[in-house]
């Protein structure tokens, strides 16, 4: 046991302690050099070999760190104390777990349920496809986070007993015939001594997915030996007859997750989760649904182009003023990123509320049963990628451009705004006669996990980059730390190489090669793609991509001074 008040390594002040289980305790410790607070995960020294424990919980800790979503907690850091103490500091969660609402609440609605399927589904997925299996998900190990802005979101918790694909991690130390989960929420084959994989994290969620829906868990029994029983052998109480309410495919599908052998469960979770989306229609039949606030409020007009994420812009009029607005939708159905994807929406729209002329102005946000939407003004033209793909721009608008983006940025950042990911593929081109300015909004990126919880599934198996977002992501953010205006800088000297070569400053067709690229050295030098660049505006491009934040421009206004210093300044590039 920790005493409140213990410092750990000089920077982790115990705050009083949150849980206690099979491998230890879990403390609320204050950083006391950030100023915020913090989980701590210390490992218990007992049984004859502790040194196997530590090695667990090690390894642990190795699992955690490599997965990047936002329905995972996120590993902040790993140490040992000066006693030989092993301990794990997490990301603070500081609502209840999934156990502790169901004893408030019995069991849930519908689209609770259908909602934390597809976010949990979505983690799981992630971590399936990196060779991570969880092996003890229960309602006790998803735990919910509220936001100062009311929003609400449940995360996966304690990869402890996780499995790695053999190659990943060589160290085994659970034997074929030892079982830690807990075994109501186990599948079956974690009792005959079968190595436990995806389809095993499967079947504990659909035990949890019944829970939640019936209020009560599909085997029940007293006692260990009972329940493993009834694990094995006896079938579990269909759903539907507990909830005759469900459509038949949402009981079909939480059953089929329940099946006794694994290769008759669903061929991956996220294919479970959207099982539920594909019942969505009988729902809506069955309860009465709401009109639209978008349709009542806007006219939904044709298509005009693609957006982000696979949503599509519309041009719209708002009925009450007849005014032409931009409306962009995301159809979350049958979507395993819906959440990550709204949160980014929503970030966007929050950050966009400053008034600037290349800002674009975001009117409107809501969502409905169907949709997430964002109205912005109808902004004709381009986009900067659609300018750029025709060839490098002339050297007065790759000025006046660049200018422009960093008064808007710093904008932004008075307001605590970010542009951080921003890209040409969502930057409008506005002509105004002989005049041309670019309008920007915010990527809605503040750290790396923003950007993995809304890549392909290709880009996460490092099959592409994914409609290039990640080529102007600052690499401080690919490591796992928070945007800063110093990322912003980087961004934006991505934009700028673009804009005058034609191409981003690293180009590769992976992931991984992308990050070896960064990592390798320094962008080449501009003027060897640009002979007529200016060189101190080609300094400056190599000054805001330094891989050291700290080499960087401090702030837009540092950058703007470097970026006039030696040039003719018209009206146009002030």
């Amino acid at each position: 046991m920790l005493a409140d008040g213990t410092l750990l390594d000089g920077k982790y002040e115990i705050r009083g302690q949150l849980a206690t289980g099979g491998m230890g305790e879990v403390y609320l410790a204050h950083r006391t050099l950030l100023g915020d607070d913090v989980a701590v995960k210390v490992i218990r020294q007992t049984g004859p070999d502790p040194s196997v424990w530590r090695e667990r919980f090690l390894r642990e800790s190795r699992a955690c760190a490599q997965l990047r979503h936002p329905h995972i907690v996120t590993i902040l850091d790993f140490s040992v104390d000066p006693h030989g103490q092993p301990y794990l500091v997490m990301e603070y969660l500081n609502g209840p777990s999934l156990y502790e609402e169901l004893k408030v609440r019995d069991r849930f609605d519908f689209g609770t349920v259908q909602h934390l399927l597809a976010t949990v589904g979505s983690a799981l997925h992630l971590a399936h496809t990196t060779g991570i299996v969880h092996r003890d998900l229960k309602p006790q190990n998803i735990v919910s986070h509220r936001f100062e802005t009311g929003e609400v979101v449940h995360k996966v918790i304690d990869f402890g007993l996780v499995t790695l694909k053999a190659g990943v991690d060589s160290t085994r130390l659970t034997q074929a015939h030892e079982f830690l989960g807990t075994v109501a929420y186990a599948a079956p084959e974690q009792f005959t001594g079968a190595a436990p994989d995806a389809k095993a994290d499967q079947y504990s969620l659909g035990v949890i997915i019944y829970e939640l829906l019936a209020g009560a868990r599909p085997i029940e029994g007293d006692g260990f030996m009972v329940l493993v029983d009834r694990h094995l052998n006896a079938a579990p109480v269909p759903l539907s007859e507990r909830r005759p309410d469900l459509p038949a495919k949402v009981c079909d599908a939480v059953m089929r997750a329940l099946a006794k052998q694994p290769d008759q469960r669903w061929p991956t979770v996220l294919d479970f989760a959207r099982a539920f989306d594909d019942a969505e229609p009988t729902m809506s039949r069955m309860m009465p649904q709401a009109v639209s606030s978008l349709l009542s409020t806007f006219e939904l007009g044709p298509v005009i182009a693609q957006g982000r994420f696979g949503s599509e812009i519309h041009a719209g009029t708002h009925r009450a003023l007849g005014h032409p607005v931009a409306i962009r939708t995301f159809r979350h159905a049958g979507r395993p990123d819906r959440e990550a994807v709204r949160a980014r929406f929503l970030r966007e729209a929050r950050t966009l509320q400053v008034p600037h002329p290349n800002l674009i102005q975001v009117r409107d946000f809501g969502e409905d049963a169907e949709m997430v939407y964002v109205v912005t003004d109808l902004l004709k033209g381009c986009s900067l990628g659609e300018l750029i793909a025709r060839g490098p721009l002339p050297a007065d608008r790759v000025t006046a451009f660049v200018c422009q983006v960093l008064d808007a940025t710093e904008a932004l950042h008075r307001r605590g705004g970010r542009i951080c990911g921003l890209h040409p593929g969502i930057i409008r081109i506005v002509e105004d006669g002989e005049r041309a300015s670019v309008a920007i909004s915010s990527a809605g990126v503040l750290q790396i996990q923003d950007v993995l919880a809304t890549l392909s599934e290709e880009a996460l198996r490092a099959q592409a980059t994914d409609e290039t977002e990640l080529l102007h992501v600052a690499p401080e953010l690919l490591m796992g730390k928070s945007a800063t205006e110093r990322s912003d800088i980087y961004t934006i000297g991505v934009l700028g190489y673009q804009m005058a070569t034609g191409q981003t400053p690293y180009n590769a067709p992976t992931l991984p090669v992308l990050l070896g690229a960064m990592f390798e050295g320094p962008p080449a030098d501009p003027r060897t793609l640009r002979a007529d660049l200016p060189a101190h505006q080609a300094e400056a491009l190599l000054r805001a991509l330094s891989r050291d934040p700290e080499a960087r421009f401090a702030t837009p206004s540092e950058m703007r001074v470097a970026w006039l210093s030696r040039g003719p300044r018209t009206v146009e590039q002030c």
